[in-house]
C-alpha cells in the first residue's frame, strides 16, 4: 500500500508519489479482472462486473469495496494509526479521477465513504468513536452514510427540520432524510438534526453518529428505505431514512452540541466538492477517449469523422474542460493539504467540472449518432452517470453563489489585462452592489452574480497556470502536455464571454485537435 503524507510547501507541485498513486489505481481499474483474484473461479471480468452492479435492483458491489480497500482506497486520507492509507487530499482526488474513468458508480461508493463519512468522523469524532468505526470502515468491511438532505430542505440545508429532543441520558430524534447514498447498506449514520427549536438557522444544528441497530429497525424507530430507482450510478445504492422518536445516547453526539452545521455539514461538503469535481473529470476523460476512438474509426463522406470540425471541436471542448477542471481541483486539494482556506476553489472546480461533464457527455453521445442511444453502449452509461453531478454536494447555483461572494470579498483574485480592467471592475462593483450582505441564493434577480460566477473559473485557471503551474506543469496528468495552447484557448473563451462578437480561431482549434490525437496515440 502506497502512503503519502501531506507536506507543507510554498508552491503547488505534484510529486512523483502522486503519479505512483495514479498509476496504481489506473492499473487495477483497467485490469481485465478488477477484483484481482488469484483463484479463477473468483475472478469477475470488468465489463461483466460493471453490468452486474449497474442496473436496477442489483446487489450491492461489496467485491469492489473490499478490493479497493486492499489498495488503501477506503480510507485514503485517514492516518495509519486507524488503519488508513495516510495519503494527502491530492492523492485522494487523483485516485477518484482514475476510478471514475472506468466505473463512476462504483467509485461513488468509495467517494462518499472517503469524503462525507470518514472525513467528519475523523475531524469531529471522539477517540472512542474513531477507534470503534474507522478501522472497519477503511478495511472495507462496513460503510456509513452522511444524512443532511430532507424532503423540504436541499440547498437551504440550514433550515432542516429533523429534531433531536434532549431527554434523560441522550436525545430522541424524529424526522426524515432523503437521497442518502449507501443508506440501504450502512452500519452507521452521520445525522444532522436541530437540537434547539428556538433557533431556525445553522446555529441550532448538531451532528450525531448513530449505529444502525436491528432492534431499532424492528421497533420502527428507524426506517431505512429500499434502494431508489435512479437513472444512473446504480452501484451506489441510495435510500431514504425516517426517524420516529429514535433514542440515541449522549455518546452519539459527533462534535460539540449546536456546532454541527459549520464545522460538520459545511466543512464536510467543502471537502466533498473536490471529490465530485474529480468524478466529473474522470467522466470527461472517459467520454473523450470513447469519442476519439469512435471518431477516428467511423467513416463518413469518405473520411474519418474526426476530420470534420463539427466532431473535432466538441472533442477539444471535452479536453479543455477536463484540464481546466484538473488545474482548479489540484490547487483546491493542495490548499486543503496546506491547511489553507480552499472552499472557494472547491466551488470553482466543482461548478466547472460538473456543468461541463453533464453537457459534454451528451455531445459525446451525439458523436456516436444512433448507437449512442442504445442502453448497452458504454457512452450511454456515462451520460446517465453525469446527470446528478451538478446537483449533489451543493447544486451549481450554490457554487455560483459561493464564487460570486468570494470574488467580491477578494478571496478569488487574478491579473486583468488593461484592455479589460474597466469592464471587470464595473462588473465587480455591480455584483457587490447587488449582493450587499446577502448570499446570491437569497436574491430574486440572480442573473448577474451567476453570469459572472460562470466565467470566473476561466480567469482563475489562467492565473493559476501563470502563478502556480508554469514552472512545474503536471504534464503526466494533463491532456495538454505544455500550457501555452491551453492558455490560448482559455484566453479566447474569456474574450468571447466579454464580447459575443468574437469569432473562434479555427487554426487554434485544429492545432489543439492534432495534439490531442497525438497524445492519445502515445498513451
Amino acid at each position: 500500500m502506497l502512503r503519502i503524507s501531506p507536506e507543507m510547501t510554498s508552491t503547488m507541485k505534484l510529486a512523483e508519489e502522486h503519479l505512483m498513486v495514479r498509476n496504481m489505481v489506473r492499473e487495477r481499474m483497467n485490469a481485465a479482472d478488477i477484483t484481482h483474484k488469484a483463484d479463477p473461479k473468483d475472478k469477475q471480468d470488468k465489463p461483466g462486473m460493471i453490468q452486474k452492479y449497474e442496473r436496477h435492483n442489483a446487489p450491492f458491489a461489496w467485491p469492489l469495496v473490499r478490493e479497493m480497500a486492499e489498495l488503501g482506497l477506503c480510507g485514503i486520507n485517514i492516518p495509519e494509526e486507524y488503519g488508513g492509507a495516510g495519503m494527502d487530499n491530492l492523492s485522494g482526488v487523483i485516485a477518484m479521477i482514475e476510478m471514475c474513468k472506468v466505473w463512476s458508480g462504483g467509485a461513488l461508493i468509495l467517494g462518499v465513504g472517503n469524503s462525507l463519512v470518514s472525513d467528519p468522523l475523523f475531524r469531529l469524532g471522539s477517540e472512542e468513536q474513531k477507534r470503534k468505526w474507522l478501522p472497519e470502515l477503511v478495511a472495507g468491511k462496513i460503510l456509513g452514510s452522511f444524512c443532511l438532505t430532507e424532503p423540504n430542505h436541499g440547498s437551504d440545508a440550514a433550515r432542516i427540520e429533523t429534531y433531536a429532543e434532549p431527554v434523560s441520558g441522550g436525545f430522541s430524534i424524529s424526522g426524515e432524510k432523503c437521497f442518502i447514498t449507501n443508506a440501504p447498506v450502512a452500519k452507521f449514520l452521520i445525522v444532522f438534526a436541530r437540537t434547539d427549536r428556538t433557533i431556525k438557522d445553522h446555529r441550532g444544528v448538531s451532528a450525531f453518529l448513530i449505529p444502525v441497530r436491528r432492534e431499532d429497525k424492528k421497533s420502527g424507530a428507524l426506517k431505512i428505505g429500499k434502494p431508489e430507482q435512479k437513472l444512473g450510478l446504480h452501484a451506489a445504492h441510495m435510500g431514504s431514512i425516517v426517524f420516529n422518536n429514535l433514542f440515541v445516547p449522549e455518546s452519539c453526539l459527533l462534535g460539540e452540541l449546536g456546532n454541527g452545521f459549520g464545522k460538520g455539514a459545511m466543512a464536510t461538503l467543502n471537502h466533498g466538492r473536490n471529490w465530485i469535481a474529480a468524478q466529473g473529470i474522470g467522466i470527461l476523460d472517459a467520454v473523450t477517449l470513447l469519442s476519439l476512438k469512435h471518431a477516428q474509426n467511423r467513416i463518413a463522406f469518405g473520411v474519418p469523422t474526426i476530420v470534420h470540425s463539427g466532431i473535432g471541436d466538441p472533442i477539444v471542448k471535452m479536453v479543455l474542460a477536463a484540464d481546466i477542471s484538473r488545474i482548479l481541483l489540484f490547487y483546491s486539494a493542495w490548499l486543503e493539504d496546506q491547511g489553507a482556506e480552499f472552499a472557494h476553489y472547491a466551488s470553482l472546480a466543482k461548478l466547472f467540472s460538473s456543468e461541463n461533464a453533464r453537457w459534454l457527455t451528451q455531445e459525446a453521445q451525439r458523436i456516436y449518432g444512433g448507437s449512442g442511444y442504445l442502453a448497452d453502449m458504454e457512452i450511454a452509461r456515462f451520460v446517465l452517470d453525469s446527470l446528478p453531478l451538478d446537483i449533489y454536494e451543493g447544486a451549481s447555483n450554490v457554487q455560483r453563489s459561493n464564487i460570486a461572494r468570494a470574488w467580491v470579498d477578494g478571496k478569488i483574485s487574478f491579473y486583468v489585462p488593461p484592455l479589460y480592467e474597466r469592464q471587470m471592475s464595473d462588473l465587480k462593483e455591480k455584483v457587490a452592489r447587488e449582493l450587499g450582505e446577502k448570499s446570491a441564493l437569497a436574491l430574486e434577480d440572480q442573473r448577474e452574480p451567476f453570469r459572472v460566477a460562470d466565467i470566473l473559473p476561466l480567469w482563475a485557471t489562467k492565473e493559476l497556470i501563470l502563478r502556480e503551474f508554469n514552472e512545474s506543469w503536471p504534464k503526466e496528468f494533463m491532456w495538454f502536455k505544455e500550457p501555452s495552447l491551453l492558455t490560448a484557448l482559455i484566453h479566447e473563451q474569456i474574450k468571447k464571454d466579454l464580447d459575443s462578437t468574437i469569432v473562434r480561431n479555427g487554426n487554434l482549434w485544429d492545432e489543439a485537435k492534432k495534439r490531442i490525437i497525438k497524445h492519445t496515440a502515445l498513451t
